[in-house]
């Protein structure tokens, strides 16, 4: 991590003593004044950071759970993913950012995380409601790949949020193809890779890879017409997660997948894990096209990642786009 701004010498210096420290003593290790000191304490007293303050003896750090851009990256020890790392407050949409960022030359694994989306995009159109509680970032990847590896980018992105999960509580949760994750028959995340092609070879220009976890949300904090079908990690595995842990521990697994086993060297690995995790092969579901809607049973994926279904009248159908629709 680069220098250190004040406040945060500060932060780690009573992290560090774990008890009170002086005004005087803070001011003298940091060649700074007493008055900048406190300046600095207000400031990440502002952040959220609990520190109390003791006249005429110091300061000490409470415990307290913080989520900032500056909590992720002292958790972070990736190589490339997270480099640079852009915190929001808030933002229309991480996926629209990076775009821009793509545009102005960013380098791979750039990545943008908010607190909050005013704008969150899910596929087909739709609006992917992102209060507070939920973590959303979008990373941004450079492959050497054409178009058909999209698919396998959602799916890669899948399998980071299953892993990242499954470390921090202990329970995995299953894939609806290709781009939602779902515990408890409710869902819990979505995905949303949308990308920059070049006309005349085909190729990935950029791929911006959006995912949106809903990390802390209570049945309250969905709409109405929600409550029913979404969760929260903390709603549905009883674990509590600080929003920092969780965002710094998927961006190592995407770290992993993307480029220390070097995609998509690790290609059949990846959907090994991913067939594992769909949770609805061998039963029937709805698959909504865009021209036609037919029941059928779900079988499999193949190599790409497409799914493998079979109607009602026996015939096998490959599914590269649509929805599917599960009946539980």
């Amino acid at each position: 991590m680069a220098q250190l701004q004040t406040r945060y010498q500060i932060l780690e210096a009573l992290r560090k003593e774990n008890g009170v420290v002086s005004g005087g003593e803070l001011a003298e290790k940091l060649g700074i004044t007493r008055t900048a000191v406190w300046k600095a304490v207000s400031s990440l007293q502002q952040e959220g950071y609990q520190i109390e303050a003791l006249p005429q003896k110091g300061y000490r750090l409470l415990e307290c759970e913080v989520y900032s851009g500056y909590e992720i990256q002292r958790r972070l020890n990736t190589g490339t993913v997270g480099h640079p790392l852009i915190f929001m407050e808030e933002i229309g949409s991480t996926n629209d950012y990076v775009k821009e960022l793509a545009a102005q030359g960013y380098p791979s694994g750039t990545t943008v995380v908010a607190r909050r989306q005013t704008g969150g995009k899910g596929r087909l159109g739709r609006t992917f409601v992102s209060p507070a509680e939920g973590v959303y970032y979008t990373v941004l990847l450079r492959p050497e790949a054409g178009v058909e590896a999209l698919s396998l980018l959602t799916i890669l992105a899948a399998e980071v949020s299953a892993d990242t999960i499954e470390q921090l509580t202990g329970v995995r949760p299953g894939v609806k193809w290709i781009n939602d994750l779902y515990l408890k028959d409710r869902k819990i995340c979505g995905i949303l890779t949308e990308c920059s092609v070049e006309g005349e070879s085909g190729r990935v220009s950029y791929a911006a890879v959006g995912i949106g976890m809903n990390l802390h949300q209570k049945e309250t904090d969905f709409p109405s017409e929600l409550r029913d079908k979404a969760g929260s990690v903390e709603m549905l595995t009883g674990k509590h997660v600080p929003a920092a842990d969780y965002a710094a521990a998927a961006l190592k697994h995407f770290d992993r997948l993307f480029f220390e086993e070097k995609f998509p060297e690790n290609q059949n690995k990846i959907l090994r894990q991913y067939r594992q995790d769909l949770f609805f092969l061998g039963r029937e579901v709805e698959v909504r096209g865009i021209s036609e809607q037919y029941p059928a049973t779900a079988l499999d994926i193949d190599a790409q990642g497409r799914l493998l279904v079979r109607d009602r009248e026996g015939r096998l159908h490959t599914l590269n786009s649509g929805e599917i629709s599960i009946r539980f």
